[in-house]
């Protein structure tokens, strides 16, 4: 019988993450097992598009998601990063929102490399002129609800967790700026970010908690990330976010 197509794909990069590596492995194990179940006179074709629950069933997607995050959070001795209170409160022994896990590791993360005045950095996802502007932390959509519904106020640079742009999405085009502490620049808020042409950073850490009202100086004229940087490329160095003093 013949492998499953996928398990060994012609073109492929390595995973980002080993959460994302370990997991598409086991799924891919888990489908080649089961075609194998089903006997030689079954094509990969007709499984995949008469049998497909017998190949990947959803009980063992849940069931080898559950191992992978568990021995994710073995080894990372943490839970879940997540960029919405909505995951924390449904499953709060899983998911930890990451603006709470980056404010609990400040002062555990080596930047002292940083110059005087830089609180932090993050990849460029495109050049940019400096931008300067007041922060804004956002954590929570009611927040987001209000911007929507009242705007958004003039030079603000929003700090968010969340990569994907879903939340931010509706209003992104008003922000001055972005630093959100997930993602590369592969991520989904990168491409509609170069969309509306809104200066974004990518991954930021910080060496101290940024604080809304604080007045901050973003280094967005700094070279964009080589998108080929997260899988062993050419890594341009990170944009410098500094504090205002007033």
């Amino acid at each position: 019988m013949s492998r499953y197509p996928l398990a060994e794909p012609k073109w492929a990069l390595p995973s980002v993450s080993a959460l994302s590596g370990s997991m598409q492995a086991k799924i891919q194990n888990r489908i080649q097992a089961n075609f194998q179940k089903l006997g030689d006179d079954v094509t990969f074709a007709e499984a995949a598009s008469a049998r497909t629950l017998e190949l990947l069933s959803a009980a063992e997607v849940e069931a080898l998601a559950g191992e992978v995050v568990a021995a994710f959070m073995e080894a990372e001795g943490r839970k879940l990063l997540s960029g919405s209170e909505i995951a924390v409160d449904e499953d709060p022994e899983l998911y930890i929102l990451r603006s709470d896990w980056a404010a609990a590791q400040e002062g555990r993360i080596d930047l002292s490399g940083l110059p005087e005045g830089a609180i932090g950095q993050g990849d460029n996802v495109f050049r940019h002129a400096d931008v300067e502007g007041e922060a804004l932390v956002l954590r929570e959509v009611d927040e987001i609800t209000r911007l929507i519904e009242e705007g958004v106020p003039e030079g603000v640079i929003a700090v968010i967790d969340d990569s994907g742009g879903t939340m931010t999405a509706p209003i992104l085009p008003e922000f001055a700026a972005v630093l959100c502490r997930a993602g590369t620049v592969r991520s989904h808020l990168a491409i509609i970010a170069r969309e509306f042409e809104v200066p974004v950073l990518m991954g930021c850490v910080f060496r101290r908690e940024p604080r809304t009202g604080e007045r901050l100086r973003v280094r967005y004229s700094s070279a964009a990330q080589n998108p080929e940087a997260y899988h062993g490329g050419e890594s341009n160095p990170p944009a410098l976010i500094e504090e205002v003093q007033a």
